[in-house]
């Protein structure tokens, strides 16, 4: 997945439920019924604004198997600040998200090889 585009990342961020599940994902991951209970979202829109975090690239999302089979999705933020500039009658946006491990590791051998 690449970097978000921080515009709609600002957007997104401007819906209440959207934070709030960003806040919740911010002490632990979880599935979507755990953050539905503490948003107090209908199920539809925690769904909806988890698939929308998630396809810019500000939420992870893993497959969990339980005990009895079932899948679920687990899910726990990356983002994690937004600064927002104003200089010269212009703003800028910037998304500070963490890299996993494997994305870390590739842009330290991609700086090694220019060095």
């Amino acid at each position: 997945m690449g970097e978000p585009e921080p515009e709609d990342a600002f957007k997104l961020l401007c819906d209440d439920y959207a934070r709030q599940i960003l806040a919740h994902l911010s002490n632990q991951p979880m599935v979507a019924e755990e953050i539905g209970e503490k948003c107090e979202g209908s199920d539809s829109t925690v769904y909806d604004r988890l698939d929308q975090l998630h396809s810019l690239g500000l939420v992870s999302e893993e497959l969990q198997i339980d005990p009895q089979g079932h899948h679920r999705k687990r899910y726990e933020t990356i983002l994690n600040s937004v600064h927002i500039t104003f200089t010269e009658g212009r703003y800028e946006i910037q998304l500070e998200i963490e890299e996993d491990a494997p994305d870390r590791f590739a842009g330290m051998w991609g700086r090694m090889r220019r060095d």
